[in-house]
This record gives structure tokens, sequence and C-alpha cells, in this order.
């Protein structure tokens, strides 16, 4: 019985799907399903995936919705998994070998009620870490203490508990924009429950052109009303002073590019700390604006 479902969200990624498919046929577990969550593609990966379903040794599932994020096509798939664990899995990254094995051996070990999930390191290849390791293999934590206020950078592999996401119901949708940070969600089940963190690389990461952590900034300005909202939650007294006022900054910032008013902006939840930081929040919204036009 598989134990783990590994989401792949894509849009018109075709021509990655195959490599990441032969990472999962070389996985040294099989007790996977492999979900492919179809944002609205116009090329051929529905073809493609309802091919692989007839010759894959391991369950592969399909589902096609319209057009809206990757957020969206996460929220479809906690709707969807029924197995106990959850790992996000993009269409232009591949796993190491073991990484299916790790993460059960690593789960029946150390799951209990108070864990949502354990997070691995993502690599360039094997060797080489993107960011910054953990202080210790196997530290317990919160996702919030961990990557916010002790500062540890860089793309990470994280695996959740799947009643965990259905728990906090997924994430918000703002009408028009395809684009909210993932750690939103992970911030609001941070504030209930705590993590494993393993220095282990189980996860390769290749930036495309095109995909969304190349497109940066500009991304996030236009898709502002998720960002502000995505500030606020990170404005709470679970986060360092330094933190909370970092974004406050972006909070302003995203607020102008959504043309709030002052009126606007000051009604949140941090009225005081946002005033502190309107002007040079708002300077920085200016220079930009000049600079991402």
């Amino acid at each position: 019985m598989s134990m783990i479902t590994i989401v792949t969200p894509t849009y018109n990624r075709l021509s990655c799907l195959p490599r990441l498919y032969r990472s999962l046929v070389m996985q040294t577990c099989r007790q996977f399903v492999w979900l492919v969550v179809d944002d609205g593609s116009t090329d051929a990966t529905e073809n493609y995936i309802r091919g692989l379903r007839r010759g894959s040794d391991f369950p592969v599932e399909y589902v096609r919705k319209d057009n809206g994020g990757k957020h969206t096509a996460l929220n479809v798939a906690i709707q969807e998994v029924e197995t106990e664990l959850f790992f996000i899995v993009d269409s232009d990254d591949v796993l190491t070998e073991d990484a299916v094995e790790t993460i059960l051996n690593d789960w029946s070990r150390l799951k209990d009620d108070g864990l949502c999930g354990m997070s691995y390191l993502r690599g360039y290849d094997e060797e080489t870490v993107i960011g910054d390791l953990f202080p210790k293999d196997e530290e317990r934590d919160t996702f919030i203490n961990m990557r916010f206020n002790r500062g540890i950078e860089g793309d990470k592999a994280e695996v959740w508990a799947t009643r965990c996401l259905k728990e906090f119901g997924g994430f918000p949708e703002f009408e028009g924009e395809r684009f909210i940070s993932e750690s939103v969600l992970w911030i609001k089940m941070a504030r209930k429950y705590q993590m494993t963190f393993r220095n282990k690389i189980i996860y390769i990461t290749e930036y495309l052109s095109g995909g969304l952590s190349k497109t940066g900034r500009s991304l996030r300005f236009k898709c502002h009303e998720g960002m502000a909202y995505g500030s606020l939650e990170t404005m709470t007294k679970e986060f360092s002073l330094r933190i909370r006022i970092k974004q406050a900054l972006l909070y302003v910032v995203y607020c102008k590019f959504g043309k709030h008013s002052f009126r606007q902006i000051l009604t949140c939840p941090h009225p005081l700390l946002v005033s502190v930081c309107y002007i040079p929040g708002l300077l920085l919204y200016h220079y930009w604006k000049h600079k991402y036009r």
C-alpha cells in the first residue's frame, strides 16, 4: 500500500516530465503514487501522462484544471490525496534514487501527532547543497523558527503530513492572481506543529527560464494581493522583530502596487508597525516600480 503521493503541478512542461518520470522509475522503493495536476496546459501533457498510466509499475494519477497558478493546482491535490504523506516535486526537477525510501524510513521512526512534516535538502546535484545546511541533522523545530528566525536560506524539499494540509484547508486564492508564496500555508501549520529537519539531499533542482524561481520579483508585484496577505502572516508575534520590519516594508510595497490608499494600508492587524515602515516602504515601492516597469 502506498504511503506517499508525489504531487507534480505542471503547466506546459511536457519537455521536462520524462526526466522526472525516469527518476521515479529509478526509485529504490515503489510505495508511492504520482499525481500530476495539469494547470491548463496547452501542450500534449495530458496524452503523455495518460500513456504512462498503462505501463507504469506504480500508480500514476492525472487531474486537469483551468489555469490558475501552482497554488491552485496544489489546492486540488490537497483535496485529492489520500496517502499519509504529501510531497511536492516540480515538473522540472528530479529525485535521488533513494528519496522515497529515505522519506518512508524517516517517517516511520520520527512521526507523532505533533509533527506536520519533514524537511530535506535540495541540491544542484547529489553533492552540492542549495542554500544552507540545517544547524543539526534531525533537529526538531517549527518552520517559522528554522527558516525565518534562524535564517536558513535556500529552497528545501518539504514532505507534509496530508492530514495537516487538509486541516488548514490549502492556500488562499485571489481572483486574477496566479502566484502566492507556498510559505503562507507552511506558516499556518507552524503555529501548531513542528517539523524534523534533515541534512540529506533527496531532490535535484534545475532553475529553468520561465519557471517561478526565475520570474522573480516582477511576478510578485503582479500578484500583490496574495503577497500582501503573505506579508501580514509573517508579521505576527512568532517572528523576530527583524523579520516583522522587513515584512511590513514589503506589505507597504505590495499594497502600493495594488493601488491601496494610506487608510486602506493601515487597516490591518499591525497598524503601528506598518505606519512606522510606511515612508521607507513607499520609497522602496517607487524604486522597484522604476526598476521593474
